[in-house]
């Protein structure tokens, strides 16, 4: 993964849900900021890709351009940071970038990495907030076997985390760093309430069958599948080709779930090629942080928005990142708490308008 050198500074323990059984939000729930209120919202993150090569006439991704048509298409969404873990967080929790996340903890254990993630807001994130509301929610991890699956995690470890995706046993092509409940202490040192929520993406097809996809999900594909590698390990195929084959044999189901059910898919990449982007906040001071680096330093990577309800085939030019989308996301569970630099963001409030009821 790219690297930057940044400066920067630097348990609010949630009620165990099972990630299935648990109602989703209702009718009922308040619209905030013009945002529509959906039963099921699913984030689905794909890799190191910008807006200009993604969504570029002639783009081998193919079937991801196809989605545009079925909702809104943002092509000023933005990566908040310029590696990978930097922005997984900030999509969960708004938190600002650190020293360890600006550089993937590539060099340290997990345990180190996980630290300083409690500094901040004392550690909390969206799974807090979706518990705290009544909403279930899972993260599924492509490329693991078992639940709360993640590298060692011991007091004072100091060796590096081994699950960076190029693991030579085990989840070979998982990697920690792309799976972000798993850096917060109230999360990660809860075994029961990790394993109730952190499941192998092979157990998806299995929620959607039963109809007990969670209020919010996360899905991480691995390294491979989700255009990171190229070429992948022991193939030739890689980068947006492999992203855009595995999208077109996994996405389907999902949408006509979601389809049926009042559900958004918000289809985003953590981070483009160019390290540019709006910064939206002045003054970061304000949120304790005397250096931290501004927003929008992840590049431009273009976003979609998967919905019938929504315009379909429009495209909405205002800019946005990823905490936006924690903002956006707040606001649709009816959620008026906005974690951290979500609370300064802008909601995607453009993108939803001409919603339909």
């Amino acid at each position: 993964m790219r690297k930057i050198s940044l400066a920067a500074a630097v348990l609010v323990a949630a009620a165990t849900l099972a990630g299935t059984g648990t109602a989703s939000a209702t009718s009922t729930t308040p619209t905030l900021e013009g945002v529509p209120h959906f039963d099921h919202v699913v984030v689905l993150t794909e890799e190191n890709e910008s807006a200009s090569a993604t969504f570029a006439a002639g783009s081998p991704a193919v079937y991801l351009n196809s989605l545009r048509s079925k909702g809104v298409f943002l092509p000023n969404y933005y990566g908040t940071g310029h590696v990978s873990l930097d922005n997984y967080i900030a999509m969960v929790s708004g938190q600002p970038i650190q020293p360890l996340s600006a550089s993937d903890c590539s060099t340290v254990s997990l345990w180190t990495c996980v630290q300083p993630q409690a500094a901040l807001s004392s550690g909390r994130n969206l799974a807090d907030q979706l518990e705290g509301a009544g909403l279930s929610w899972k993260s599924y991890q492509d490329g693991t076997s078992t639940p709360c699956f993640h590298g060692p995690y011991v007091a004072g470890d100091t060796s590096p985390d081994p699950y960076q995706g190029h693991s030579t046993t085990g989840a070979k092509n998982y990697a920690d760093r792309h799976n972000p409940f798993i850096y917060f202490p109230d999360v990660i040192e809860n075994t029961t309430r990790c394993d109730a929520h952190q499941r192998p993406f092979t157990e998806l097809s299995a929620d959607l069958a039963a109809g007990s996809l969670p209020a919010f999900s996360f899905i991480t594909p691995d390294t491979c599948n989700d255009g990171h590698d190229d070429p992948c390990a022991g193939q030739s195929l890689g980068g947006l080709k492999a992203a855009d084959a595995w999208l077109q044999t996994n996405l389907p189901t999902l949408l006509s779930y979601l389809a049926a059910n009042n559900g958004l898919l918000v289809l985003n990449f953590d981070e483009g090629s160019t390290p540019s982007g709006p910064a939206q906040l002045a003054t970061p001071t304000d949120f304790g942080c005397a250096t931290c680096a501004s927003l929008g330093a992840g590049g431009r990577t273009g976003a979609i928005l998967i919905s019938p309800r929504l315009p379909q085939g429009a495209t909405v030019s205002t800019s946005y990142d990823h905490h936006s989308l924690l903002r956006s996301i707040e606001d649709s569970f009816g959620i008026a708490e906005h974690l951290n630099l979500a609370g300064a963001a802008t909601a995607m409030t453009d993108a939803f308008a001409g919603t339909a009821p």
